[in-house]
């Protein structure tokens, strides 16, 4: 693991304008899909991950951390969607995260955007 995302290792980061989308890949021998999703989400909004709201009043843990865990190539993927923070998160059983901004949260920024430019 070279990269980190909020003091979390992961393999692999990549991020995407519009919508700004981040995928994150991370080693689920090393770490549960639950905190690679707080580790992601709290580096998009750039806080600590102490700051965002608990996982759990949203998703139970440890049935994400049950539900994702690595399967074999035989069983095909399982993911999971939810939303916490105002942003769409999708975990997949291949251990990648992948977060984006609820449009309810894009329209916002742009219209806040556009108060600013007038």
């Amino acid at each position: 693991m070279d990269t980190m995302v909020a003091g979390v290792g992961v393999e692999a980061v990549e991020y995407h304008q519009e919508p700004v989308t981040v995928r994150t890949q991370f080693d689920q021998a090393k770490t549960p899909a639950s905190v690679a999703v707080i580790a992601t989400l709290a580096d998009v909004m750039g806080v600590d991950p102490v700051e965002l709201d608990p996982l759990h009043a949203t998703v139970d843990p440890e049935a994400l951390d049950t539900l994702v865990c690595v399967r074999n190539g035989t069983d095909g993927d399982v993911h999971v969607t939810f939303s916490h923070e105002d942003h769409e998160i999708t975990v997949h059983s291949y251990g990648v995260v992948t977060v984006t901004p609820t449009p309810e949260l894009v329209a916002a920024e742009h219209e806040r955007k556009w108060e600013d430019d007038v």
